[in-house]
């Protein structure tokens, strides 16, 4: 079963930048990301893995349907730490959500 879990949401303060932690307690695997468009988005995954992502190349317009944002990892990603940082212009409205797996 797959989830849709957010880990990060509200206004980007701090010249647009904002970091985030989050845990992975009841998922066995992280399968994906979504975020707002118009955002940099940098994660951390505590296995060793980096994954920089660069305005998720739908840019800041809502044009490209939902079903087409989310960045669907190739391999499983077990782990239990998430961390990141997501950065655009200060007092953008952005979100960050996993697509995780139990």
């Amino acid at each position: 079963m797959y989830s849709l879990h957010k880990i990060y949401g509200g206004d980007l303060k701090n010249q647009g930048s904002e970091s985030f932690r989050f845990t992975v307690k009841d998922f066995k695997r992280v399968r994906g990301a979504f975020c707002s468009g118009g955002v940099n988005l940098s994660l951390n995954f505590d296995n060793g893995r980096n994954v920089m992502l660069h305005s998720f190349e739908f840019g800041k317009a809502m044009d490209c349907p939902p079903n087409k944002r989310p960045l669907i990892f190739d391999k499983n990603l077990d782990m239990e730490l998430i961390s990141g940082v997501v950065s655009g212009f200060m007092g953008q409205q952005t979100s960050v959500y996993l697509i995780l797996e139990k």
